[in-house]
Order: structure tokens, then sequence, then C-alpha cells
């Protein structure tokens, strides 16, 4: 999995490294993007999973949410001491005390995990309706091909029928029903595939079945 890449936007150098080199401690490491206040016009569209802001003025705050504001991604602002807490449903306010940075990397850590974790069920969730969306196709299709069986079934028999008695027909003719005999045998080869791969779905559905019971047993 790609890492995660972390925005820091801050009007004081030292915030922004003080806040690098605690994460650099980390085993796991995100890739940094480090902008001042007067960059953040950059991050509109998107290209990153968290936003950090401090050491902001307080009448540039909400400047720099508004920008951030339509990416959707998570947002913790480490707040000075009676500074101003923006109130959104993705800002996480973090107050500037003097454990902050290991307090930053601690929550950080928890909020990638939850938006990895987010992405991830999202693209469960896409798969698993593609996956629904291929059965019903294929029952769908099963139904067809018995539909399609008994109209062939009916060709191949009357027109065997014919062909049994050539006395009555034309060159012609019965040249066209050979033509359309042929034509359903090679329908029913097509429609026989169809039956094998049936059989080969319930074989494996059969063989994952068992496997999921244990793996839910074993938990």
């Amino acid at each position: 999995m790609e890492r995660p890449t972390v925005v820091i936007i801050s009007e004081e150098p030292e915030f922004s490294t003080a806040a690098t080199r605690r994460w650099l401690q980390e085993p796991k490491v995100p890739s940094f993007i480090l902008l001042e206040r007067s960059s953040s016009s950059r991050l509109g569209g998107g290209g990153f999973d968290l936003a950090v802001i401090g050491g902001v003025s307080p009448e540039s705050i909400s400047d720099v949410l508004e920008t951030i504001a339509p990416t959707g991604r998570p947002v913790i602002h480490v707040s000075r001491p009676n500074g101003h807490s923006p109130q959104s449903p993705n800002v996480v306010t973090l107050p500037e005390i003097q454990q902050w940075p290991d307090l930053l990397v601690t929550l950080g850590t928890q909020v990638l995990a939850r938006e990895r974790a987010r992405a991830e069920l999202t693209m469960l969730m896409e798969s698993s309706g593609r996956i629904e969306h291929e059965a019903t196709l294929g029952r769908y299709m099963l139904d067809v091909r018995h539909n399609l069986n008994n109209a062939l079934t009916s060709i191949l028999g009357n027109s065997d029928l014919i062909l049994f008695d050539p006395a009555y027909l034309s060159p012609t003719t019965r040249e066209q029903i050979e033509t359309i005999r042929n034509m359903g045998m090679r329908m029913n080869e097509i429609l026989q595939r169809f039956s094998s791969l049936q059989k080969e779905m319930e074989l494996i559905e059969s063989t994952q079945k068992p496997a999921s019971k244990s793996a839910v047993a074993g938990a």
C-alpha cells in the first residue's frame, strides 16, 4: 500500500520542523508536504490524506479550512492556548501544550488508519456491487440458456424428421434445412459450454463455503 501523504501548513518553520522530526521517529513515516499559509490554495485539488495546521494566525485559519473543505480530507488543528478552534466535522483540534508533537503523531496515525480502513471498505463495497451485478447477469444467462435449449430441441428434432424423408424435398430446400440444422448444432455446442461453466462455478462455491465456515469458527 502507498505511503499516506500529510500536508503541514504553518507560518512558522519551527512548527513544521517539530512535527516532521517527531514523526520521523515512527516505524511508518508518511510523505510530507510543507506549505506556508499563503500557499495553501494548492490544496484545492486534493492529493493528500491528512492536513495538519499549526502556527497559523487565527484570522487565517478560516481561509485555510475553506480551501481544504472541498477535498473532504481530515484536518488536525494544533491550536495555541485561548486560540480559535474551528467547528467542523472534519477538523480535530489539538492544544499546543508541551507534548503536542507526541499527541499529534498519535492522533495523526489513528486518523490515517481510519481513512485507510474507510477507503478499503469503499473498495470492498464497490467490488461487492460488481460481483452482485455479475451474479445477476449470470442467472439471467442461465435462464436464457434453458429457454434456448428448449427451442433448439424443437428445431433440431423437426429438421431431423424432415431430412429423414428427403423424397419430397428439392435440393435447394434440403440444403437450406441442413444449414438450419448445422447452425442449430453450433448453437447447441455454445450452450453446452455454459452448462460446463455453471458446473465449474457451483464446484468453486461448494469448496469456498466450507473454507469460510472454518475461518469463522477459527475466529
